[in-house]
């Protein structure tokens, strides 16, 4: 089998987990809503703000707040937990920041130790925050390096497309492709690691398609069987 080689041309992230030094493990997220403060500084030069932890896995957190962080930004995350709301303090490191409008901010955290077991339950989470089109929720990383995993979409026997993998979780993954995919279209996926090995085929249907360009489509899709942490941590 030849070697797919990536399209220089194709839009590769600023940001990933693995350049911010943040552990790139798979973990669930639940969905939860407890009052937080985050802090930068100390003494004198510390500054705190209002935050809301929404979801969190035993790798990271979103919270809601009223301003942005770069990402690598690291902060002092003070969060009551378990029945007697005793506080406690955890360092987390900013890895993405989305606006929300109106003056809100969406970020996304990564500890800079995972929590147990234990420490998880006591942020009260409820069940894993689950999507309508996915009805699993996963930490989506980042496919970077020299050599990116590549993909083949089988349209059909006699159709097949090349893609770059952009970024992939266990229950879905981001392409970048030449063609436009209509939402819904149920497709074959074989995907191709930086050692040049396929995949089985997988089915995949199609979430999005969003255009970059004259012709660079960008191309969300859900997993029929999500992949396991193994088959993840191959392709990055």
């Amino acid at each position: 089998m030849s070697n797919v080689m990536p399209d220089a041309n194709l839009p590769t992230p600023k940001n990933t987990p693995a350049s911010l030094g943040v552990d790139r493990r798979v973990w669930v997220r639940y969905s939860c809503d407890l009052e937080s403060t985050c802090h930068t500084g100390r003494g004198r030069d510390e500054v705190s703000w209002s935050a809301r932890v929404r979801d969190i896995s035993r790798g990271g957190v979103n919270l809601q707040l009223n301003r942005s962080f770069e990402p690598g930004s690291v902060l002092s995350l003070d969060v009551p937990l378990g029945p007697d709301n005793a506080p406690r303090t955890l360092q987390v490191k900013v890895v993405h920041a989305l606006a929300q409008g109106q003056g809100r901010w969406s970020l996304g955290c990564a500890f800079n130790e995972a929590l147990g077991e234990e420490d998880l339950l006591s942020f009260q989470v409820k069940q894993p925050v689950a999507s309508a089109d996915d009805k699993r929720a996963w930490i989506r990383f980042s496919c970077e390096g020299e050599r990116p995993a590549q993909a083949t979409l089988l349209i059909n026997p006699n159709n097949k497309i090349q893609a770059q993998v952009l970024n992939i979780s266990p229950g879905g993954v981001g392409l970048a492709t030449k063609r436009h995919c209509d939402p819904g279209t149920p497709l074959k996926i074989e995907l191709i690691d930086a050692a040049g090995r396929t995949s089985r085929p997988m089915q995949i249907r199609v979430v999005h398609s969003t255009s970059k360009g004259k012709e660079d489509w960008v191309v969300g899709c859900a997993f029929e069987t999500p992949l396991t942490e193994e088959d993840v941590a191959a392709l990055l």
